[in-house]
């Protein structure tokens, strides 16, 4: 992907979404065990689940995560309901080992994310940007982007961050965008399976 292709989507999902670049910027890291928690909860409800589905489950099961730390009643998913009342009881000593990760750097906090419950190779990647860090989600349509510049996922989103001036999450956001839109000519959609969100 040129420098131009993607300031073009760029525009486009401005024009289509004035707010989405607020809800992708880099966020800051977790500043205690809970918000911690929290955060990987919320990543590993959403993986494999489209995000407005996630949202309205989200909505009812924050409450009781945060009054009495466990799901409860709000969701049935057995693996993933096990996972998440796994972090919010060892939230403490999770968050310790993230700060000692946090001081290490980027990239072992990326390999920290994928030592926790229910979050794999390409999870990660989206627990590590809710986490703080600035870096793509290398998931099926950022890939094929990627192969067709003869780059890595991690090599286009860097190479476009710089050029562009945005950031690594930003750029992420915004192939995503253009190829979940249909926008990216080369893209054929991935089936509608949920797990390619």
């Amino acid at each position: 992907m040129t420098l131009d292709e993607y300031l073009t989507y760029r525009e486009m999902v401005r024009e289509l979404d004035p707010e989405a670049f607020k809800r992708v910027r880099t966020k800051l890291p977790p500043t205690d065990a809970t918000d911690f928690a929290l955060r990987v909860s919320y990543v590993i409800l959403n993986s494999g689940m489209r995000w407005t589905v996630t949202q309205d489950i989200w909505s009812r099961m924050k409450p009781s995560l945060v009054d009495t730390g466990e799901v409860g009643e709000t969701f049935g998913h057995p693996g993933k309901r096990k996972a998440i009342n796994l972090v919010m009881s060892n939230r403490s000593g999770l968050f310790e080992k993230f700060k000692s990760a946090w001081a290490l750097g980027p990239e072992k906090v990326v390999e920290y994310c994928e030592t926790l419950p229910y979050v794999g190779g390409i999870t990660k990647y989206h627990l590590a940007k809710n986490l703080g860090i600035d870096t793509a989600k290398p998931d099926v349509w950022l890939e094929r982007v990627a192969a067709n510049s003869g780059e890595a996922v991690q090599e286009l989103c860097a190479r476009l961050s710089q050029l562009a001036g945005d950031s690594v999450s930003t750029v992420d956001y915004v192939i995503w965008k253009a190829c979940q839109q249909g926008w990216w000519p080369l893209v054929a959609s991935p089936s509608d399976d949920p797990k390619n969100e």
